[in-house]
């Protein structure tokens, strides 16, 4: 071969990997570039031992998610490892019961390389179906992805997606904006029904504690208004007619709403209860401090006691640092003596 051809084979080589203006083409990314050099060998070594296990199901290892993208990037962050795993000859098992044996068995082969590693599996037919589906996830597996171990499988499908000829159909589209109406349905009744549920047992707690320290039993929440009218204001006289209302109007907001028979609440409704609520807990308040003052007892005595009291057991001394702690601490120990209303 003379000296002239090999010049020119050799420039043809060249002008593979050079661009129009003398730039180098663009190359595959690699882990390495986006990981830091330990967590890059231990995502290595880990494709290398789920490929020893599972053998030819594997189609392809990705890695993806933030520590791809730099999006909230730490050092603590979690390396997102998409696995694609071939499902098409099992027989014996469902689609999710596959998944959740994947999963399971993958994070247990991760946890001894790096705590970091987050596998996340994804069958063969899962993933065409998520294709065809347009779903978000997928799309940015397919964006963000850097191939660790492919059979190829997920290479073309990603040049694909990048020259734009992988787009979600109208059935996706429509599906997902259902899904999106539906889940602030589903947010709005959630928080409608909580707040109105807290400001309810707000009352109902409140009230049962005065009526316990007069020696009455405690109501039911739907006893509480005609306990409030017939003992606190009639018998006892221990607060006006204004606080039967309160409670009598919070208590049937909530039952409306449980029962559906009101299906919205304002957030000027939800702010006007609130601060009733507020003026009727602080009421009893007030009046369980006063009937503990004239007993010549202090106001949550006994929880401050009992707070105290494991303190001593933990450490044998109470300083007066830790004496400011006691108020958290006893406020702990109400929620837990109250569980679940």
């Amino acid at each position: 071969m003379t000296r002239k051809k090999k010049e020119e084979e050799k420039k043809e080589e060249t002008s593979e990997e050079v661009g129009e203006e003398g730039e180098e083409a663009p190359k595959p990314s690699l882990v390495s570039d986006f990981l830091a050099q330990k967590d890059a060998r231990d995502v290595q070594t880990y494709t290398q031992a789920v490929v020893q296990k599972f053998g030819k199901y594997i189609k392809s290892v990705v890695v993806w998610g933030s520590q791809k993208t730099g999006i909230g990037k730490k050092r603590s962050s979690d390396i997102d490892i998409a696995i694609i795993v071939d499902d098409t000859d099992v027989r014996r098992m469902t689609r999710p019961e596959l998944k959740e044996k994947l999963f399971q068995r993958l994070c247990e082969m991760g946890f001894p390389i790096s705590k970091k590693i987050h596998p996340q599996p994804y069958l063969l037919t899962e993933f065409w179906e998520y294709i065809r589906e347009g779903n978000p996830v997928l799309y940015n597996v397919l964006r963000d992805g850097i191939v660790v171990f492919d059979t190829g499988f997920f290479l073309p499908i990603q040049m694909l997606m990048k020259a734009g000829n992988i787009t979600p159909s109208k059935e996706a589209i429509d599906k997902h904006i259902t899904v999106a109406n539906e889940l602030l349905k589903l947010t709005k009744d959630t928080i409608t029904t909580k707040l109105t549920y807290d400001l309810e047992q707000a009352v109902v707690a409140s009230t049962q504690a005065v009526l316990m320290e007069l020696g009455y039993r405690p109501p039911a929440p739907r006893e509480i208004p005609s306990f409030v009218k017939e003992i606190l204001v009639d018998k006892e006289k221990l607060v006006d007619e204004g606080f039967y209302e309160i409670a009598r109007d919070v208590i049937k907001l909530y039952k409306d709403v449980e029962h559906k028979e009101k299906k919205e609440v304002s957030g000027e409704e939800i702010d006007k209860y609130y601060k009733l609520t507020e003026e009727y807990v602080k009421k009893m308040s007030d009046i369980l401090a006063n009937i503990r003052k004239e007993k010549g007892e202090k106001w949550l005595f006994e929880v401050y006691e009992k707070a105290e009291r494991k303190e001593i057991k933990r450490d044998g001394i109470i300083t007066l640092e830790r004496k400011e702690d006691i108020d958290k601490k006893a406020e702990k120990l109400i929620k837990e003596d109250l569980g679940q209303r």
